[in-house]
This record gives structure tokens, sequence and C-alpha cells, in this order.
């Protein structure tokens, strides 16, 4: 069996019990099924079923367990959910872009500059190692995008939006800084330590946060009208992990947040175009008002 084959397999019995506790019967239906519409082999006997459970709790760490007064396997626990679901997300991914050349034209891949997950590996090294960093950095911000030496303490890595950020402080000015994955350049591990700073935790950090912008802003309480599509897109993908909808009918969506109204939060609801309305507070309304009328003044000009 290959290592692709092996890898699916895996995650076929962990999709299968995450939708409900099933009998070592019942599996092997579902993977059967699944060996047929995938024109692979994943079936299995009883005794390589229990060698992949220990692996899916060594890679994982999502436990089985067999309850016997009902003849049925389920899941125990299941360590991080979220990084497990991305990790078998990529592999799906990978494994229908290698598919056969004679689908390929059926795949349309968005074009765009590597993510810079190359460095990746090297970064979580230094992090846990606490060791310091030293990278060139492309600055948007600048006129000529140069590329800055720096030299940081790593802290964490962080997504937003589908683009990876390392987050360090400057030892220069003690700052807590972001620093995107695809903007670092010749990055150099050095072995010399530093103390990681006290009362730090990242999660904390961006617990307002909409992006990775964290520049003072005060949270608050954000109320917003959307349309009854684009409400749809913003249910399944929420602005923010604070986000509940406070009342719906067939034509809007009013939904509350509790974040920093940040200069990446507003740009995102500039975005919606007439699909949104701020009903609170009153200063954010102020700002995308501003926002809508210095875009109009562009087109006044011409």
């Amino acid at each position: 069996m290959s290592k692709k084959q092996f890898i699916k397999r895996h995650h076929l019995i962990i999709n299968k019990l995450r939708i409900n506790p099933c009998s070592f019967k019942e599996l092997q239906n579902y993977l059967e099924k699944h060996s047929i519409d995938d024109d692979e082999n994943y079936m299995i006997s009883k005794r390589t079923f229990e060698r992949d459970v220990k692996e899916i709790w060594e890679i994982y760490k999502i436990e089985i367990g067999y309850t016997r007064s009902q003849n049925v396997y389920e899941i125990i626990q299941d360590a991080d959910e979220v990084k497990n679901d991305r990790l078998i997300e990529s592999f799906q991914i990978f494994n229908a872009l290698s598919i056969s050349d004679s689908v390929s034209n059926h795949i349309i891949i968005e074009k765009r500059k590597p993510r810079g997950t190359e460095n990746m590996h090297g970064l979580l090294h230094a992090i846990k190692n606490q060791y310091h960093i030293q990278f060139r950095h492309e600055n948007f911000w600048n006129d000529n995008n140069t590329k800055q030496i720096r030299t940081v303490f790593p802290l964490a890595l962080k997504e937003a939006r589908n683009r990876w950020y390392l987050v360090a402080q400057d030892p220069k000015d003690t700052v807590f800084k972001t620093f995107g994955l695809d903007r670092i350049f010749d990055l150099q591990i050095t072995r010399k330590n530093f103390e990681y700073p006290k009362n730090f935790t990242p999660e904390e950090k961006f617990k307002y946060s909409f992006g990775i912008i964290t520049d003072g802003t005060k949270p608050e309480k954000i109320k917003l009208c959307l349309s009854h599509n684009q409400a749809n897109y913003v249910k399944s993908l929420p602005l923010h992990i604070s986000q509940k909808v406070i009342s719906e009918n067939a034509t809007e969506c009013h939904i509350e947040l509790y974040m920093s109204p940040t200069y990446d939060f507003i740009m995102e609801l500039l975005s919606m175009g007439a699909e949104v309305k701020v009903l609170e507070p009153k200063s954010l309304q102020s700002e995308m008002k501003k926002k809508l009328s210095e875009a109009l003044n562009h087109y006044n000009q011409d």
C-alpha cells in the first residue's frame, strides 16, 4: 500500500468516527465505498485497524476507543480538532492536485505568490529553542519596497486571511511586531538565546483583532446589518470569534461583535460595499462614511 493510501485511510477513519460511533463492520462498509469511489484499496483487517488506531493517536493525538456494550468505536479525545482539520484539508488538496494529468485542465489554481511556508519549520525551531533570528524583510509601506535587515525574538506564528505572519519582539524597542512570511528572505537562525517575555500570550495579544493589527485601538461592541446573501458568507466565515447573530429575517441579518475596529477590519467592511451597514458605534459609522466619500471623490475628479 502506498503512503498516500495509508494517509487517506487514516483520514477516512477519523471522518467516519467524527460523524458518529460505528461498529467495525460499518467502518469496513464505509472504507469499501470510498475504495470504489476513489479507485483505491482502503480495506483493512481487524488487526490492521488496531494498528491504525495506535498510529492515529501518535500522529494526530486523536484517541479512538471501543465501547463493548454497544459494539462501537468512537473518538474519545481529539487534542486539537482545528489543526487536525487543516492538516487533513491540506492533504486532500495535495491529493486532488496530484491526480493524473487527464483532469489537470479541470483544476483552476489561483496564481499567487508563495506564502513563505518554507520558513515555517525553521521559525518554529527558533521559537521552541528561543533563538534570535535575523532576516531581510520587504516592507510594502515603503515607496521602494526595500528589504530591511531585522534581528528579532520569534514568539509565534499567526494565520490571518490566508496569509502567515511571524509574531516577534524587536529587541531595540521591545515592541511586539508582525512580519509576513511571504516577505521574509535569507532567514538566519542563531544559537544566541533570548528570554521569552513574561506575561506574553499570543492568543491574548490578538484576542480582539480582526487580523494582525494591534495598534492599541480599544475593543468595543460593533453591530452590523448585512444583506441576506452577504450574511450567509459571513456566517460561514466569521469576521471574529465573538460574532453572533442578534436578529435575522428574509432580507437582512444583524450581527454583533466585540473587537477592535482597526484599519484592516474597516478595509474588510468596505470590500462588502452596499451589502453591509454599520449600525454601532457611531465613530465606526463615521469612519466608514469618510472612507466611502474619499473613494467617491476619486471618481468625481475625472
